[in-house]
């Protein structure tokens, strides 16, 4: 995804402007409703745990298309409102460590009256909870950097941390797309077959080398398995180009591979 940074250093400059005072509202896993102002207790509630504070509804001629998402790493279903929702969680199922996560976790209610319903909030393993909102940058208006800073704002004086996710380019969005169809633990290509890979990684190979390594006996799949692995980051690729058997492929040195 292209960095964000400068969107991020919009909203930290314009979330001076706010104390950060808000009441939160959030559903238990038993649907009973709590409120409690925003203070670092917060961050021993466990909202990432908490009900949908909403859940979308079908109706007729609807332009957004909602659903369940499947989490990886979590093995739980979390709800979607949109397309681009789901590949955002995809992104996040791809490239982040996460524990926990659930969508529309709570309602801040800001002190000038103002509401609203971040999309997500994760429980990463290094433990840090961070709240995210997903917008398309052709729809991030100065409304919605507003409600931004004032989340931001929130979000500092809890404890949360905090990130605004725009829109994937068209081709990282393919890729991930595709990448998703094989996060499946059953496409992993065994712990043995998965040292070679790595043990022969001391410079960047192309995608149907890898695979052949993988699976010597079936390029298709080895390519499978090699998908599996570009999944779980144990090697990466240049994800803003098109992936085919040329592609260079090479060890992420953040991977335990």
């Amino acid at each position: 995804m292209n960095n964000n940074t400068e969107l991020m250093n919009q909203i930290a400059e314009l979330a001076l402007a706010y104390s950060g005072n808000a009441m939160i509202q959030w559903k238990t896993n038993t649907g009973r409703l709590r409120e409690e102002p925003a203070d670092r207790s917060l961050l021993g509630r466990h909202l990432y745990l908490a009900e949908a504070f909403r859940k979308p509804k079908s109706y007729p001629r609807q332009r957004n298309y909602y659903g369940l998402y499947y989490f990886a790493q979590t093995k739980s279903h979390v709800w979607h409102e949109s397309l681009n929702e789901a590949i955002m969680m995809a992104y996040l199922d791809h490239t982040e460590s996460i524990s926990a996560i659930n969508s529309q976790p709570m309602r801040m209610t800001f002190t000038d009256g103002s509401w609203h319903v971040p999309d997500l909030l994760a429980l990463h393993t290094n433990h840090r909870q961070v709240v995210y909102d997903i917008k398309p940058v052709s729809k991030i208006d100065s409304k919605a950097m507003a409600q931004f800073a004032k989340t931001l704002a929130v979000c500092e004086k809890v404890g949360w941390g905090y990130r605004v996710l725009p829109t994937l380019s068209a081709q990282q969005q393919d890729n991930l797309t595709h990448l998703s169809y094989f996060k499946h633990p059953l496409f992993h290509p065994g712990a043995n077959a998965a040292s070679a890979l790595s043990a022969q990684l001391n410079k960047p190979m192309t995608f149907d080398q890898a695979a052949g390594i993988l699976r010597p006996d079936s390029i298709p799949h080895g390519r499978s398995a090699l998908f599996h692995l570009l999944w779980l980051r144990d090697v990466r690729t240049d994800m803003n180009l098109r992936i085919d058997g040329t592609t260079l492929i090479e060890r992420n040195p953040d991977a335990h591979l």
